[in-house]
């Protein structure tokens, strides 16, 4: 049943969304793209609390750090005070689970409808989820799947969208992490936290995340990839007008020491 309704509710719309830009456009890349971006338009409202409360629990780092420094005796302890100021700031970590949720089933389902294209689906299948006859195929044929260099069906023959994909996942990621002023002030404070498994388990996320979508993004067909591709991009500047850029300042701040000490 519920297999039903979200064919019926999300990927058939969905599809025959991505049909309609087709005809319009002539291309299945341009259409791929703007429907990409269309989503993430109408999914701003979901997302945005969400992402309005990460940057809340972001600020708040230096100070859940030097809560973990202080109570690392004692784990219960740590949970409530931690519990407690975010609390007071207003931050629920639970908070937009919901809309979280939702998100992610409508890009799997626009995930679902591009793979149709890319693996191919039978004529007669894919007519009959069409909803009107003006947007119906005649043939295969008549869907080309050339875009740029690219057959979307089929993976990047020079992998450059899943290198592209790899590296602007990498940014979103470090603009997701927390930079303060409060916490470059911390991290001078405290010494090395080498041994923190959390901190150490976040650092290695923040490369291992990019690699592996460079690592699968160069064997799946190149309509997904420039799926993630956009999807990534658009969050970046999502996040960028929300928040700001996050943890990616500490590598801005390092390029330009390097700059000026080059040219001085």
């Amino acid at each position: 049943m519920l297999k039903f309704l979200y064919q019926i509710l999300l990927v058939n719309p969905i599809l025959n969304m991505m049909v309609a830009l087709y005809k319009v456009f002539g291309n299945f890349g341009v259409a791929l793209i703007i429907l990409t971006v269309v989503i993430r338009l109408l999914l701003i409202p979901a997302v945005l609390p969400s992402m309005k409360m990460a940057k809340k629990q972001r600020d708040l780092q230096p100070e859940l750090d030097k809560l973990r420094k202080k109570f690392s005796h004692d784990k219960k302890v740590l949970a409530q005070k931690q519990m407690e100021l975010l609390k007071k700031h207003g931050v629920n970590p639970a908070s937009g689970c919901l809309s979280q949720i939702a998100m992610m089933v409508v890009l799997f389902a626009l995930y679902s409808v591009i793979r149709k294209f890319s693996y191919g689906t039978e004529l007669a299948e894919l007519n009959k989820i069409i909803y009107f006859d003006s947007l119906r195929f005649a043939s295969l044929d008549d869907i080309r799947m050339k875009f740029l260099y690219l057959d979307l069906s089929k993976p990047d023959p020079f992998y450059i969208l899943a290198i592209l994909s790899g590296v602007f996942q990498l940014i979103s990621s470090k603009m997701m992490a927390p930079y303060t002023k409060a916490g470059q002030d911390a991290a001078k404070k405290t010494p090395d936290r080498s041994d923190d498994v959390a901190y150490n388990v976040q650092s290695q996320m923040l490369y291992t995340m990019p690699i592996m979508s460079v690592l699968i993004g160069i064997k799946l067909p190149s309509g997904v990839v420039l799926n993630w591709l956009v999807t990534t991009l658009f969050m970046i500047f999502q996040t960028y007008f929300v928040s700001g850029l996050g943890g990616l300042q500490s590598w801005i701040d390092k390029i330009r020491l390097l700059w000026k000490k080059q040219n001085s």
